[in-house]
């Protein structure tokens, strides 16, 4: 019994590593973009970002080191070192600098993959001893120091004594560049001062850079402390006060006349390139406020939220039955009371474990651009990526599961749809193509279109591929919308076609059928010679969902909620038949219809019935599926199916609602989908 406990806290101890890790390389790849972003403008390497990597490699060789991943930590202790070059002012960046530290933190990524595997982590000791002999035989240009004196600065002595290595260099560097230098005092509430300061360094990073920072005595009360920063800014100091909306008298010039800074010879750099210990032991704080949680736990809580749920739709059926009785209503009527306390704190709950589920696009999105970074040197192709909604926000696990077919269609627009530079000059296309990507909120969805402003597709191609493939009869008269649709079969395309058809059939069908298993859907959209769009339209959350329950026959089914648009009674005279379909007359729309109980192989109710018309939709589609009955709402947990109907069309899963009563959950998704391919079968 103590083995197994060891060995479930090792495990723990594992996980708690492999996520600190992540994080850690998903912030390095951030600050990677952003030295991309300033080397492609021109900009300075910004030093912030320079040190904030080192310290990044640094915590991931500490903590793969104490965790015994020996290959990992000496890959971060080589990526170390030429950040601390960097940061130190002895090296450039340049492109093959930023391309060694890309690959670094790639293979680092692939490393921290392969933990607990050994026989496929030691697969990774031949190209990690590559790579840092590569980082060992790298000779970037030298750094020229800039010899500043720094005896004749009006800074207090123990702010300059209190400089580390890096922030003396910092210090020497902003000289050299002929910036001016300022000592900032501070008197910050003692109660929020690390917002204070962190909104005050923000500000000032906007303008300058702060070089050091030292808590000071001589405040004006118990309740507040003093804070010194010194600060390089190319403002004048009026300005600079004015810029960070403080009195003139906060911030004093500390830059001494240019007779008095004599330039010296800088000083040689010590051999050990580390803080001191008291400035390293003071980054062991952790200044985070947020926990992490495995998904795991998360789902865990929201099954229970849903027990809740199914428990409180008891208590009211229980109180609707006491109050039918003349001698337990006045019972009834103080359990009603208490049942809708219930009912009010359980939807609380079941709202704050959706918000934590919830994560903000930008994570994907960070992810693209690297991508896009990457596609630009491998392809040599000047392509612009722009991002738009990165804060919408959707349930981490279909987040999770969306990048790969983003990722996917990202590459597609750049390897196919882009045209080269000499064929967009040609063509009279500015050279830089253009791909955006934009998140927006729709109802209970949410649509991210992928545009490309590319070759696009010429539809009469797609269709002319699709009879020789013999997919339609050449006299299928199909519309555009459906023309489009024949780019998600499977294999419609190989990549000598795909230049065919203007580069855009490759893997579609994985791309939907991704989407799909996330109840969304997918449509294409392109105009030859401008371009193409791609629309993947999605449910905010898979998880905790209110339901529309509805009969047909004796069997019961749910609807998620959010992909029912109305419901309506519908007579058999307003069914009417189209081109081997059937159709409802919606307000002068013709909404292809589906019945459920021959959906689901049900005896079918005589069809000149009365019958009940939910209209489904996930975004422009929709689809009319009559049912028999209406049985009212409530909220339901979809879980998994097991055995045979696991991969039934149509059905996402099941649900309780009731003791020991379980549903089938319909899959929207797929019968919109499904709707839209009717006319052919049926033709």
């Amino acid at each position: 019994m103590a083995g197994k406990s060891r060995k479930s806290a090792r495990d723990k101890a594992q996980q708690e590593f492999v996520s600190e890790a992540e994080e850690l390389l998903d912030r390095m790849r951030d600050d990677l973009s952003a030295l991309a972003e300033a080397s492609a403008a021109g900009r300075e390497t910004p030093p912030a970002t320079l040190n904030q990597l080192f310290r990044s490699a640094h915590t991931l060789k500490g903590s793969a080191g104490m965790f015994g991943h020996g290959l990992l930590a000496e890959l971060a202790h080589h990526l170390e070192d030429i950040l601390d070059r960097l940061r130190m002012g002895r090296a450039t960046l340049g492109r093959p600098g930023l391309a060694l530290l890309d690959e670094s933190v790639s293979l680092a990524a692939v490393a921290l993959e392969k933990v607990g595997r050994a026989e496929e982590a030691e697969s990774l000791a031949e190209p990690i001893t590559d790579l840092i002999g590569r980082i060992a035989a790298w000779e970037p240009p030298a750094a020229e120091a800039p010899g500043v004196s720094l005896q004749a600065l009006d800074v207090p002595d123990g702010l300059l004594r209190a400089l580390t290595e890096y922030e003396e260099t910092r210090l020497r560097e902003s000289l050299g560049r002929g910036r001016g230098l300022y000592v900032i005092e501070v008197d910050l509430d003692l109660a929020s001062f690390e917002e204070a300061l962190g909104e005050l360094t923000r500000a000032i990073q906007e303008v300058g850079e702060v070089i050091s920072t030292l808590p000071s005595p001589g405040a004006g009360n118990e309740a507040s402390i003093r804070f010194l920063l010194l600060a390089a800014s190319d403002l004048g100091g009026a300005e600079l006060a004015a810029r960070l909306e403080l009195d003139a008298g906060a911030v004093r010039a500390a830059r001494a006349p240019a007779s008095m800074a004599a330039r010296a010879p800088a000083p040689s750099a010590p051999a050990a390139s580390a803080e001191p210990p008291e400035a390293e032991a003071a980054t062991l704080k952790s200044l985070s406020e947020t926990v992490r949680v495995d998904i795991k736990k998360l789902d865990e809580l929201m099954n229970l939220v849903g027990e809740l749920s199914r428990e409180r739709t008891a208590l009211r059926a229980l109180t609707a039955r006491l109050a039918a009785d003349r001698a337990s209503a006045r019972i009834a009527g103080e359990l009603d009371k208490i049942q809708r306390g219930l009912e009010r704190k359980t939807q609380e709950l079941q709202a704050a474990v959706l918000d934590v589920r919830m994560v903000p696009l930008r994570q994907v999105f960070d992810k693209l651009t690297r991508v896009t970074r990457r596609l630009r040197l491998d392809l040599a192709k000047d392509v612009r990526l722009e991002l738009r909604g990165a804060d919408t926000e959707l349930d981490k696990l279909i987040v999770e599961q969306l990048v790969d077919p983003l990722m996917h269609l990202v590459r597609n627009a750049f390897d196919h749809a882009i045209e080269s530079a000499d064929e967009r000059a040609r063509i009279g296309k500015p050279a830089e193509g253009l791909i955006q990507i934009e998140a927006t909120q729709r109802g209970h969805d949410v649509a991210v279109e992928v545009r490309d402003d590319g070759r696009g597709i010429d539809p009469e191609a797609v269709r002319a591929r699709a009879i020789e493939r013999g997919l339609v009869a050449a006299d299928t008269p199909l519309t555009r919308k459906e023309i489009f649709d024949l780019l998600f079969l499977p294999g419609f395309s190989t990549k000598s076609e795909v230049t065919e058809i203007s580069g855009r059939g490759v893997g579609l069908d994985v791309v939907r059928s991704n989407v799909a298993g996330l109840g969304g859907l997918v449509a294409v959209d392109s105009v030859p010679g401008q371009g193409t769009q791609v629309t993947l339209t999605l449910p905010i959350t898979l998880a905790i969902i209110q339901a529309l329950l509805v009969g047909a026959e004796d069997e019961t089914f749910a609807i998620p909620l959010a992909g029912v648009r109305e419901t309506l009674v519908v007579n058999a005279s307003e069914v009417q038949r189209s081109a081997g379909r059937e159709l409802l007359n919606l307000r002068g729309d013709a909404l292809p219809v589906l019945r459920l109980a021959e959906e689901f192989g049900l005896r079918a109710v005589a069809r000149d019935q009365k019958q009940y018309a939910v209209v489904l939709g996930i975004g422009d589609a929709r689809v009319a599926l009559l049912v028999d009955r209406l049985e009212g709402q409530q909220d339901a947990v979809i879980k998994p199916v097991q055995g045979p109907l696991r991969t039934l069309r149509g059905v996402a899963g099941a649900t309780e609602i009731g003791a020991q009563t379980a549903v089938l959950v319909l899959d929207v998704s797929a019968l919109v989908a499904d709707a839209g391919k009717r006319r052919e079968a049926k033709s």
